[in-house]
């Protein structure tokens, strides 16, 4: 975790690694993870992966045949934004077949549902009543044992393998987002080593990952990135990363775009994640991953367009505190000549993804129900520019509109 400390004489910063291990970047996901698998000692894998991924390639074929007697079994129906039911799903196939480790294959949702997983079976949750009581809300209440880390004790029980095929990030953080249906309201979960124990980046892959999901989930990258710069947590060590994955994204997204099968190109792309989500979990965001969390289980926007969408109308409500961050944001990205608002809404809109609340389907009458929402959010309160009230989340879903 990075703390700022304030004392008489100088800034005192902490900054915690995570217990992630490795990251392989253009690499082959079968033959690395063969020998991740035997240089972990595991013996009963279970593959996690994304359900349109499973019928869009044979990669789970290639990956069984390559775990050979340590595959022990293939789970993948979980629904986007991580729905309550589907963790408990797949924590009951991970208990029935003795899995020592999980593999997830996809994007953020499957990475997540694995996180909870972990935090299950370490804490020995049987049932949704048990698990809920680790979640923190909307609103910022929380569950009786959230974030208790004095209950975890000794080593995790299981730990995580991550092959992403989009560039959400959630494969970097000891957080995990789960989705109420009943309710269309996200829980956050936490714990210690959640995260995944190492990250396989395939190019190759990718190319399975339909382009809309690709370009706007790097979009969210981006906004950690932005949003970690502009945070009164950032400091010299983390704002170099995010900085020079603004660069890399300005980049290689349009080369990706110009060609979509360049795996250079993609490579770049997921190095640039590597480097937006240095503190992913530990420095603060604001209101563009707040307003986001609300679109996406109240309106079902996908995460990566909330960020096409929200980043740049939040970049433009806050301007006017933070001139120099949104200047050196606005060089990173090479559009001197724009603010920093309008440069990200030009990569956006020159990868073909949407820009404005009406293009994802929003409607104007949702707009108050989204502010309330927004204006509770514990990551919308921690927004650089303070927001007091609806009336300031309205501010910016009309900026957005």
């Amino acid at each position: 975790m990075a703390t700022n400390l304030t004392t008489s004489a100088s800034t005192s910063i902490e900054f915690n690694y995570s217990e992630l291990k490795n990251v392989f970047t253009g690499a082959s996901a079968p033959t690395t993870l063969a020998s991740l698998v035997e240089r972990l000692g595991a013996q009963r894998v279970l593959l996690v992966a994304s359900n349109s991924l499973s019928q869009a390639t044979d990669n789970f074929t290639e990956i069984q045949a390559a775990l050979g007697s340590n595959f022990a079994g293939l789970f993948h129906d979980i629904g986007a934004h991580t729905p309550r039911s589907d963790v408990m799903r797949t924590l009951k196939v991970a208990r029935e077949t003795d899995a020592d480790l999980l593999v997830s294959l996809g994007g953020g949702s499957i990475i997540d549902a694995c996180k909870v997983v972990q935090l299950a079976i370490d804490q020995g949750v049987e049932s949704e009543a048990q698990l809920i009581e680790y979640a923190q809300y909307g609103d910022g209440t929380r569950g009786s044992k959230y974030a208790d880390f004095s209950l975890f004790k000794g080593d995790p029980k299981i730990r995580q393998v991550a092959i992403p095929t989009t560039l959400s990030g959630a494969e970097f953080s000891n957080n995990a987002g789960v989705l109420n249906t009943k309710i269309s309201a996200k829980e956050g979960y936490r714990g210690i080593d959640i995260c995944p124990q190492s990250i396989i980046y395939d190019p190759q892959l990718s190319l399975h990952t339909p382009q809309w999901l690709w370009f706007s989930t790097a979009i969210r990258s981006l906004d950690h990135a932005v949003e970690g710069f502009c945070s009164a947590d950032s400091h010299a060590f983390v704002d170099g990363h995010f900085l020079h994955a603004m660069r890399l994204f300005a980049s290689s997204l349009p080369e990706c775009k110009r060609d979509p099968t360049n795996l250079s190109a993609r490579s770049l792309n997921q190095q640039a994640v590597w480097l937006a989500c240095v503190g992913l979990g530990t420095v603060s965001h604001g209101a563009s991953h707040g307003i986001g969390y609300i679109l996406g289980s109240l309106c079902g926007v996908p995460h990566g367009y909330t960020s096409c969408v929200m980043l740049p109308a939040v970049l433009a409500w806050n301007a006017k505190q933070q001139v120099s961050k949104q200047i050196a944001i606005n060089d990173a990205l090479g559009n001197k000549a724009q603010d920093a608002a309008a440069s990200v809404k030009a990569l956006v809109a020159s990868l073909g993804l949407p820009t404005s609340l009406r293009d994802v389907d929003v409607s104007l009458e949702q707009l108050p129900s989204i502010a309330q929402r927004a204006a509770k959010h514990p990551v919308v309160r921690n927004n650089p520019r303070k927001i007091n009230d609806a009336n300031d989340v309205m501010e910016i879903l009309e900026l957005a509109w």
